[in-house]
Order: structure tokens, then C-alpha cells, then sequence
């Protein structure tokens, strides 16, 4: 199943419905991409507090974080692309909020665990990259980033060229998320509601792959929510 979807039409996010047998609980996953249009964050947040619990990313502050959102943060400044930074922060919401992520001390602990070389490449590879994408980038470009399937392990091997920078962006982060998407089902799944997931799209791997393996949850339904068009 695809999670983020690049097509003629542009890049468009799949908002996922995950149901168990036995359970009265629904998961609805909002996989994010970070820069999009306005219009697209609105629709996310809007459908997100109409959920019973949101469960939101959202790292601490820490020094490294700012180094590498610099590629979009920067890209946003390209006034010809017409999108805008991701603003779903976890304390926005109207719906109850948890926020399973790694607190800043912690980011910055894990940050100190990826190799000195490593460190510096991605120090100087983002920025450059936003630079490069705020003077000349293009909705195309982008979106040629932008694909996102579960079923994809093409992300292995990234992951294997510097698996600390892994662990740090992408596999502690999953197992908080996941953890706590297992407390809520485990205290809830006898209750009628609707749990909406908004977190990167990256992250939705592990919890469709998790939530199913451990209790038993399928996609259900699926909905395309626009990113921005091309």
C-alpha cells in the first residue's frame, strides 16, 4: 500500500483506516510530508480533531534538529513554489493529545552517537540542499523525493550506510510511537472511538507493519488527502 503518492497530479498523502477484529478501536494514519500547501496542513488538522486522540510528533528542541529541517525550511522561502512548513505542532490541537517523541537532551544524545563523518556530511549536505531548492527548486523536484510505500524496502539500504543516523531519525522514534499506539489499543480497544495518527510518512511503515503483527489491524479504507499539486 502506498502511503505518499506521486503522480500527475501532483503528490498526494494516503490517510489510512486500520481496523481489528475484536477491537471497537480505529487507528486513522496521517502520514506527513513536512512542506505542502496550506491547504493541505488545514485539511490534516481540521480531520485530526475529529478524532477522540491525537497522537502527534513533534522532537524536542536541540541544536542538530534546526541543521536538518534546513532543507525544506529553506525551500519554503521559495516564493514560486507556494507552500509552507509543516505547522501541526502537538499542542495545536482542539482533540486530547499525546506526543511520543524524543525529547530534545535525547535527540541531542542520539545525535552524538552517529559517526563524526557522518555528522558533518548531513551538516552540510541539508542546508546546501535547501539553498539549492530555494533558488531554483520546482514542485517536480520535489515531488520526485516524495514517494512513501510500506511494502518498499529500497530504504534498507540507506538505512545500512549509516545506521545510527537511522536509529536516531527513524528507529527510536518508530518504537515511541508504536509503544504508544500499542498502550492506547491495549486500554482502549473495548471503547468506540478513533485514534488519528499524525506523524511522518516515513514512520507509517512501522505502525501499519506493528499494529498488525501484535493485534491484528488491516487498512480498511484509504483516502487521499493533496499535498500540492504539479
Amino acid at each position: 500500500m502506498e502511503i505518499v503518492v506521486v503522480n500527475e497530479l501532483g503528490v498526494r498523502a494516503v490517510v489510512l483506516t486500520l481496523r481489528a477484529k475484536g477491537s471497537a478501536l480505529d487507528f486513522r494514519l496521517f502520514p506527513m510530508v513536512h512542506i505542502g500547501t496550506q491547504t493541505y496542513f488545514d485539511t490534516v488538522r481540521r480531520q485530526a480533531n475529529a478524532c477522540d486522540v491525537v497522537v502527534a510528533e513533534g522532537v524536542g528542541d536541540a541544536k542538530p534538529v534546526s541543521r536538518l529541517t534546513a532543507s525544506y525550511r529553506l525551500a519554503a522561502r521559495n516564493k514560486r513554489l507556494g507552500l509552507v512548513v509543516q505547522d501541526l505542532k502537538a499542542d495545536t490541537f482542539t482533540a486530547p493529545t499525546i506526543r511520543p517523541d524524543l525529547d530534545g537532551p535525547g535527540f541531542s544524545e542520539g545525535w552524538r552517537r552517529v559517526p563524526l563523518g557522518d555528522r558533518l556530511m548531513i551538516s552540510v549536505l541539508a542546508p546546501t540542499l535547501g539553498v539549492f531548492l530555494r533558488g531554483f527548486g520546482t514542485r517536480g523536484m520535489l515531488a520526485r523525493f516524495l514517494t512513501v510505500d510500506d511494502e518498499d524496502d529500497s530504504w534498507v539500504e540507506s538505512a545500512e550506510a549509516m545506521p545510527e543516523f537511522d536509529d536516531l531519525i527513524s528507529g527510536s522514534r518508530d518504537k515511541l510511537l508504536v509503544d504508544a499506539l500499542a498502550g492506547l489499543h491495549e486500554r482502549r480497544h473495548h471503547e468506540p472511538g478513533t485514534v488519528g495518527v499524525v506523524y511522518g510518512a516515513e514512520h507509517m511503515r512501522a505502525v501499519v507493519r506493528e499494529l498488525r503483527a501484535r493485534f491484528g489491524y488491516v487498512v480498511r479504507d484509504a483516502e487521499y488527502v493533496t499535498v500540492f499539486g504539479l
